[in-house]
Parts: C-alpha cells; sequence; structure tokens
C-alpha cells in the first residue's frame, strides 16, 4: 500500500514540475498537480479492483479530459494548459523503455509483450482524450449555438 502513495505522491510531483515548466503560476499551479495525483490514484483503484489496466487508462483519460476542460473555463485558459501537466503521469514511458531494452538484448518475445502492452496504454490514453474533447466542443456548440 505504501507503494501506492508513493505513486501518487510522484503524480503530484510530476504534474506540478510540468505545471512548472509551462509556466504556471500562482493558484493554477495546484490545478494540475491535484489532478495528476488524484486520476493516478483512481487509475490504480481501478485496475485494484478490475484488473484491466487498458480499461483504466480511458476511463482515467476522459475523466482528467473532462476535469482539464472544467478549469480551463475556470481559468480562461486554453484546455492545453491544465490537460498537459495532468496527463504526465499517464505517458507510458516505463514501458517504452522496457520494450526498447529487450529489443536492444535481443529478447524479441519480451519486446512483442513490451511494445505491445505500451502502444494499447498510449491508445486507451489518446481515445480516452479524443472522446472526452469531442464531447466538451459537442456540449459547448449546443449551449452556444442552440440554446
Amino acid at each position: 500500500m505504501t507503494q501506492a502513495y508513493m505513486a501518487v505522491l510522484a503524480a503530484f510531483f510530476g504534474s506540478l514540475g510540468f505545471a512548472l515548466l509551462y509556466n504556471m503560476r500562482g493558484k493554477r499551479i495546484l490545478v494540475p498537480a491535484v489532478g495528476g495525483a488524484f486520476f493516478w490514484g483512481f487509475y490504480l483503484v481501478f485496475v485494484q479492483v478490475t484488473g484491466n489496466p487498458y480499461l483504466g487508462f480511458f476511463i482515467s483519460a476522459v475523466l482528467l479530459t473532462a476535469y482539464a476542460e472544467v478549469w480551463a473555463i475556470v481559468l480562461k485558459t486554453p484546455v492545453t494548459v491544465p490537460l498537459i501537466p495532468t496527463v504526465i503521469p499517464f505517458i507510458p514511458g516505463g514501458g517504452l523503455y522496457y520494450s526498447v531494452n529487450a529489443l536492444l538484448r535481443g529478447d524479441l518475445h519480451a519486446f512483442a509483450g513490451k511494445a505491445a502492452q505500451t502502444i494499447g496504454l498510449a491508445l486507451a490514453l489518446a481515445v480516452g482524450i479524443m472522446l472526452a474533447t469531442s464531447l466538451a466542443k459537442l456540449l459547448r456548440f449546443y449551449y452556444e449555438n442552440i440554446r
């Protein structure tokens, strides 16, 4: 359990670091840091309950994109400003590292497994972000033009 707490704390500081990198200042800097930690914790609990990391990445991506969309409206900023640092803990860099490591060692079986897993997680993340962004644009269009 302490490993999960450390992972959530690392997600907080990872998102915080990227928020600093994007020159976010003041109270705005906590939005992606808290979001990154919260949604990484949600992902860990979801995977513990269901055992499906791909669905966990997808649902977390949808929820964190909705979170970033709301905060973009509140902060009057483009959605990429809170979205990019919030999504940083979900970038499957470890899987990419282990895939390339297996390839360089000549272990093609391990490479294929890790590469397929990494591509699956990245695809789940991308589809979740695209779905939530598309729904937000549809809602925005509805409230601006139809209502």
